[in-house]
């Protein structure tokens, strides 16, 4: 947890853990550390959080230590955010003594968690119905700075050990409120449970640390896996490919898809092991399409071969620009390059199209799928004979053919092409005079296909959706995200 010499932020409420946190790290003098003493009002007890407040810059002052004191409002935060106040409390704590962090440029942040903590905790989860992760509860060193060195010793030990030097703590009135789930376990579960196990507190922390060590190796392999399965779309948006993830053993399928909902998210906070197992279950289902919505926005949507993890707004993205002349044009949806070029033949690059440059008209737009957009793809088309009316057995007449193109629904094309529906509004679609003449990546319309010496050429510019020199599934397509 520690090396010598390190500057260490220490976050002390002035209750018994912190006290006497401080104090043994005062004592380790072989280590030579620099110790910040950390103290966070989080304005939820007026009196007692200025008293407390006091109390720790008293210690910090007997002992020459640099004191750091911030307050907050946690109910207000509470509320703006949608968090339990436990929660809130957590993430203002944490914040704080990062920014400590960096004032001080310190290597390490200690906190007071205790084995009582850790015990309350696996009990928590339990109740809240956690997976292995959440079971695996406290751990004594994360983010590779916050190091806890109390987690395997109990409350009544540290309380021993102040009394023995002779050492005050104060008292904490919230932590008697039964308003609190944690106060509760510690009041009356914990009791009663010490009636079939009077080890129970340090049984809860074996089986926590058991299941830690065993996650560390699931999470190991599953960020493996997770390199082989999902493709980055964007900065908050993930491609997975099915195939590859039915090929996952289930306990490490989980690891994945909470790597991936984390990625997109920030956080896991609110996801529960249900969200996970109906994650799990719909894109493992026969249906060839489906989404399940997940806590803060966040989606999941399957699609053939494709599934997507991602933000449910982007699902309704809808971009629509005019293109007035030649030249490089860029938009968050799309970037591509248009000139006029003399060419032999068309290219085999899917992300390039060539057109009769007769044909075009300035300005082209260029948009996303509209419900009820028909085109009529390249090699797709087909004549259609329209005959006159029957003619009288006394006066025949010629039977008059008209040659026409059959158009296609766009829909339908992508269901043909296996575009699943959560991909076909971010195809960029190519428009001279209301008529569809790309389907950027895909298809050209057969009314502005190449026949002359001068081409129209557009070329996309945004990358493919997944690594280069990658296998890559037949659903997968070249497209411009």
């Amino acid at each position: 947890m520690l090396s010598p010499g390190e500057a260490v932020i220490v976050g002390v409420s002035g209750g018994a853990d912190s006290v006497g946190l401080l104090h043994l790290l005062i004592e380790l003098q072989e280590y030579k550390l620099r110790l910040i003493v950390a103290h966070l009002n989080h304005g939820i007890r007026t009196k007692e959080g200025k008293r407390d407040a006091g109390f720790v810059r008293k210690i910090a002052g007997r002992f020459n230590l640099p004191f750091e004191l911030k307050e907050v409002n946690t109910p207000e935060f509470k509320k703006r955010s949608n968090l339990s106040l436990e929660e809130a409390a957590r993430i203002l704590r944490y914040g704080f003594f990062k920014e400590a962090l960096g004032k001080y440029k310190a290597q390490k942040i200690a906190t007071a968690h205790t084995l009582d903590d850790q015990a309350e905790t696996v009990l928590m989860r339990i109740l809240r119905g956690s997976g292995g992760v959440g079971l695996s509860a406290i751990p004594p060193v994360s983010e590779s700075i916050i190091i806890r060195p109390l987690i395997e010793n109990s409350r009544m030990e540290i309380e021993e050990f102040l009394r023995m030097k002779g050492i005050d703590w104060v008292k904490d009135s919230s932590n008697f409120a039964r308003d609190f789930l944690r106060n509760r376990i510690r009041l009356e579960l914990i009791p009663e449970l010490k009636k079939y196990n009077p080890k129970i507190k340090e049984t809860l922390s074996r089986t926590a640390k058991i299941l830690r060590i065993e996650e560390d190796f699931i999470k190991r392999e599953g960020k493996k896996q997770f390199e082989v399965v999902f493709e980055t779309l964007g900065s908050d948006e993930l491609l997975g490919t099915i195939t590859r993830y039915k090929n996952i053993p289930e306990a490490i399928r989980f690891v994945v898809l909470r790597l991936a909902i984390e990625r997109v998210k920030g956080n896991l906070r609110k996801i529960s092991s249900d969200h996970i197992f109906s994650t799990d279950e719909l894109i493992l289902s026969q249906s060839s399409s489906g989404e399940i919505s997940l806590p803060d926005g966040i989606v999941v949507a399957k699609g053939y071969d494709l599934f997507l993890v991602g933000k449910k707004s982007k699902l309704k993205l809808e971009f629509k620009y005019k293109v007035p002349s030649t030249g490089k044009w860029s938009f968050p949806e799309v970037e591509f390059e248009v000139e006029i070029t003399k060419i032999k033949a068309p290219s085999e690059d899917n992300s390039i199209g060539f057109f009769d440059a007769d044909s075009v008209e300035f300005p082209i737009e260029v948009r996303n799928f509209r419900p009820g957009d028909r085109f009529i793809p390249l090699g797709m088309s087909k004549s259609i004979v329209k005959s006159s009316p029957k003619p009288s057995s006394k006066h025949r007449t010629p039977v008059k053919r008209e040659e026409k193109k059959a158009s296609k629904k766009l829909k339908h094309f992508f269901i043909d092409e296996k575009v699943p529906r959560f991909l076909r509004n971010r195809i960029p679609i190519f428009l001279s005079g209301r008529k569809i003449m790309w389907v950027g990546g895909m298809r050209i319309d057969d009314r502005f296909k190449f026949v002359g010496k001068m081409a129209l050429k557009i070329k996309l510019l945004r990358p493919k959706p997944w690594k280069e020199g990658a296998e890559e599934p037949q659903a997968r397509l070249s497209l411009p995200l």
